[in-house]
Order: structure tokens, then C-alpha cells, then sequence
């Protein structure tokens, strides 16, 4: 049985997106026949499949919790976990190594040192921070063996159209595949979950639920929400917010603020949720939110509400243009009364969001987001890779 050693350098979190492309790759590799060893850096919450194997790595003293973008703990990080995998190498007879975002820097200093074949997946968000002190060496190092690492794989996989473009400037085009991301909630909802969700998000009759999904971060764009908050309730008092996400001093923080705002009796924050109640809520609510600013690759979580069936309120940024469109959501500038003036106009018109629903669906088939589209990319990614190796 062909046996892969998956490097993901960046630790694995459930409820991130990055972490929700490393399963589907595992998925993936178990279900086309692979054994998997999966090196992560210490600390993560490795998931549990058959078929898929963790190799712990040792705590580096002030490396707990790294800061996104190269730095010198990350770097310190990486070498260890370089070793790592070349000590698996040696042990085992590997077919291939395949290293996602970061991970695939490690995988190719892994791969020349022990001449074992590498696949380096790339995706659109991974993209590390500029900053001042030391941390421009470190890029700049970074981008040195990222680049290396790039052009000597046996392929390169990247998350959307878009990474053809950084392909195509390190003269690997010909090895790229491009496989989209699918959505990241795959549990059926049980009668008993979806009417726990009705009685712990619905507090009224006849109460509109306008749910987002998303971290508190500037990069999400949910202060675009909160600022749209005031306008629709002026006009549909009986609108209930879900913001879904965020640790205990993230939602104490927007609390407050909320507070001072005269609105946070309308705004639930039940932190972050197990999948199967996160897909009760998007079932059951009557608007999902994508205020999303920054970046150009879809966010997962709208692949999500695309599946759930629920009409969507959306910014007008390259993020949500990935997917979106007048075609499958309600598109309105990143403006809080014009986004505000999108929710109320799914609130008032039902017909018009089962359509948008109906639409969006129909972008996830013809789009093939789908985990058996998933899979059929990645089993030809790597017969290609074994046929050239």
C-alpha cells in the first residue's frame, strides 16, 4: 500500500480553514487506498481517521504559539520538523511527501536531503505578513525556499485559478493542478440538533436569525456587520444576529462595544461550535453574512453556506466575487447602510432567497465542490506525479 508522509506546518485546528483543506486532503489520500503519516507541530488537535497516523514533534521553548508569516520561532519550528521528516524518511520507505502552504518548504528540504518525491500544495490565503525588525530577513528567507521548493516539486497544487499566475512566474505550470476547496460541513443534521438550535437561536416567533461566521479580525470584515447592525434593526426590530466564533476575550470585547451601541440584546455570540450544531444554525437561519474584505480566494465558510441552502448578504470584494454573484447571493458595496439594505431585502423577500439558494447549490455542482470531485483531482495530481517519478 503506497504510504505518504503529509506535512501541514502550521498546527491543526478544526475550526480554521487551512485546517479544514489539510482533512479533506487526508480524506482524500485514505480514501484513494494510502496509508498517511501526518507531521504537524506540536499541540495540534491531529483528527481522527483511519488510515492516518501522527508523528508528534517535540515543544521548542517560546514556540507555542506562532505568529503568522516567517519569523525566527517558525523558522526554529520548521528545521526541527525538517529533521523530523527526514528521520521518517530514513525509517520508511515513502512514496511521496506532500506539504501544504509552509509544510511544503519543509517537504522539499526533506525531499532533497533524502531524495524522496514531493507534492507542494499552495493555497491562495497563505500569504505571510510583511514586517519591520528582523521579520524582513525572514521573509525574504522564506520566500528563498518556498520558491526553491516550488520549482524542484513533482507537482504543485494550488486552491484556485488565481495561483496559476505564481505557477506560471516559477516556470512550474506544466505540474500544476488547480483543486478547488469544498465545503467543510459534511454531517447530516439530527431531528434532536436542529431542535436544539431552534430553541437556543430562536427566541422569538415570527424573529429573523442573520447569522456570520468568521473570527474578529479586520480581515473578516465583521466590523462591516456590526456597523450594519443599527440600520436594520431600525427598521426590523425583530431581528436576532448569530456571530458565530472567537475566544471568551473576543466576545467580552465585542460586547462591550455592542453595549455602549444600545444592540447587544439582539446579538448572540455562542463562540465556537461543534460542526453539526453550526450546520443546524445555517439551516435554520433566514440570512448568512459574508463581509469578508481581504483576499481573493472564496472563504470556505461560504461554500458551507452555499450548501446549507440559505440566501446570502455578501461584500463586493474579490474573496466573495471567487464564488458569489448576482446570480446565487444579495451583492452589495462594503458600505454598512447599503449592506444593510441587503439584509433587509432578504429579510422582506423570501422568494427571492430560495431562488438565490436554489442558484447557489447549482454553483457548488457546476463548480465540482463536491468531496468526490475532491478526491478525483487528487488521484489525478498523483498518478501523474507517479507516472513521472
Amino acid at each position: 500500500m503506497p504510504r505518504i508522509l503529509f506535512v501541514s506546518s502550521t498546527p491543526f485546528v478544526p475550526w480554521r480553514g487551512a485546517s479544514h483543506r489539510v482533512r479533506h486532503d487526508l480524506a482524500a489520500l485514505v480514501a484513494l487506498g494510502h496509508t498517511v503519516d501526518l507531521l504537524t507541530p506540536p499541540g495540534s488537535a491531529v483528527p481522527e481517521m483511519p488510515g492516518v497516523q501522527s508523528l508528534s514533534t517535540p515543544h521548542l521553548p517560546f514556540c507555542r504559539n506562532l505568529p503568522p508569516g516567517p519569523s525566527l520561532r517558525r523558522f526554529a519550528t520548521d528545521v526541527v520538523m525538517a529533521a523530523k521528516a527526514v528521520a521518517a524518511c530514513n525509517r520508511h520507505a515513502y512514496t511521496l511527501m506532500h506539504g501544504i502552504d509552509d509544510g511544503g518548504v519543509v517537504a522539499g528540504i526533506a525531499g532533497r536531503l533524502t531524495k524522496t518525491p514531493w507534492v507542494f500544495e499552495r493555497t491562495g490565503d497563505f500569504v505571510p505578513n510583511r514586517s519591520r525588525g528582523l521579520n524582513p530577513f525572514w521573509h525574504t528567507l522564506h520566500r528563498f525556499l518556498e520558491r526553491r521548493a516550488l520549482r524542484r516539486a513533482a507537482a504543485v497544487i494550488g486552491n484556485d485559478t488565481g495561483m496559476i499566475e505564481l505557477f506560471s512566474r516559477l516556470n512550474c505550470r506544466s505540474r500544476a493542478c488547480v483543486i478547488p476547496d469544498i465545503p467543510a460541513i459534511d454531517e447530516e443534521i439530527s431531528p434532536s440538533v436542529h431542535n436544539l438550535a431552534m430553541a437556543r437561536y430562536r427566541t422569538e416567533r415570527n424573529q429573523k436569525l442573520v447569522t456570520c461566521v468568521g473570527s474578529y479580525s479586520r480581515f473578516q470584515g465583521l466590523d462591516l456587520f456590526f456597523n450594519a447592525m443599527p440600520h436594520v434593526l431600525a427598521t426590523r426590530p425583530n431581528v436576532r444576529f448569530v456571530v458565530v466564533g472567537g475566544d471568551a476575550a473576543e466576545i467580552r470585547r465585542m460586547t462591550q462595544a455592542l453595549n455602549r451601541a444600545g444592540i447587544d440584546e439582539s446579538v448572540c455570540f455562542p463562540g465556537r461550535i461543534g460542526t453539526e450544531e453550526l450546520a443546524a444554525l445555517l439551516s435554520i437561519s433566514d440570512v448568512l453574512i459574508s463581509p469578508r474584505r481581504a483576499g481573493t480566494t472564496a472563504p470556505i465558510k461560504v461554500l458551507d453556506y452555499l450548501k446549507s441552502g440559505t440566501p446570502i448578504v455578501a461584500a463586493d470584494t474579490p474573496a466573495n466575487r471567487a464564488i458569489l454573484s448576482a446570480e446565487n447571493a444579495v451583492i452589495t458595496r462594503p458600505i454598512p447602510t447599503e449592506f444593510a439594505a441587503g439584509i433587509l431585502r432578504l429579510c422582506d423577500s423570501p422568494r427571492l432567497g430560495a431562488e438565490l439558494s436554489r442558484r447557489g447549490r447549482e454553483t457548488l455542482r457546476r463548480e465540482r465542490r463536491s468531496p468526490q470531485d475532491f478526491q478525483q483531482a487528487l488521484a489525478q495530481c498523483y498518478d501523474y506525479v507517479l507516472s513521472t517519478t
